[in-house]
């Protein structure tokens, strides 16, 4: 996800001195996290190699998909989703993460979607449309989900958009989702409710999970992500296991 933006909608109702406080802490988060990057790439480099004895799990979307925020790639959603896909089917799991950060409806549209395996993957999903946001166009945005849609894999699994809290631009994610759930229902996925679990606790829990910059989410925050998926991820196993 980007957060060029945060700091203008944030300082908005912010004292001079306090904003110049937020722009200096948001800066040396961002280039902390920046710096985090292509260990994230590594790490899932890693846990994509070929094993022969793993089930695929297969995560789209932009840097919150690589676990930009969390401490260490791993306590990232797709993270914690592969720990659940591994504790309840008790076999090793292989993470194809196609994640890239700062990830368009475009860029899933252009590169990534064409790197899914051929393999049929045990679980798959798609965070997308955080970056998006920003030069919101609806008609565009629908065309571009309904693309991606078209082109998933059966039973994936789809998030929404979290809920910005404590950004004024409310309205503008609710007309976002509202296309989305619409896409995701018409093309017969899973929707992993992502604004309405983001928005449990209110700004004050908004901002305790978010990471020093203010937009990605930390540790606590990459926790309430994985909570959105697992209920649909565990339907999913549980309706592979059955004879």
């Amino acid at each position: 996800m980007r957060g060029s933006r945060v700091a203008a909608l944030l300082g908005a109702s912010a004292g001079a001195g306090s904003l110049l406080w937020l722009a200096r802490h948001r800066a040396a988060w961002t280039v902390l996290l920046t710096s985090r990057i292509p260990a994230h790439h590594v790490y899932w480099g890693e846990r994509g190699r070929a094993d022969p004895e793993a089930v695929l799990y297969v995560a789209l979307g932009d840097s919150a998909a690589l676990g930009l925020g969390a401490s260490e790639p791993q306590r990232g959603y797709v993270g914690i989703v592969a720990s659940e896909i591994a504790r309840i089917t008790g076999r090793r799991v292989r993470v194809r993460n196609l994640a890239i950060d700062g990830a368009t409806c475009a860029v899933v549209l252009a590169d990534e979607l064409h790197r899914i395996p051929r393999e049929t993957a045990l679980v798959c999903t798609l965070d997308v449309g955080a970056n998006d946001i920003w030069s919101f166009q609806p008609e565009r945005l629908r065309d571009e989900f309904e693309r991606i849609c078209a082109a998933l894999p059966a039973g994936t699994i789809v998030a929404d958009l979290p809920s910005f809290r404590p950004l004024p631009i409310g309205r503008r994610v609710a007309a976002a989702n509202r296309i989305v759930h619409e896409v995701v229902a018409a093309h017969a996925l899973t929707l992993a409710p992502l604004g309405a679990t983001t928005r449990e606790g209110g700004p004050v829990k908004a901002i305790r999970n978010a990471a020093g910059d203010l937009f990605h989410p930390n540790d606590r925050g990459h926790r309430v992500w994985a909570e959105a998926f697992l209920p649909a991820v565990r339907a999913r196993l549980a309706s592979h296991a059955q004879p």
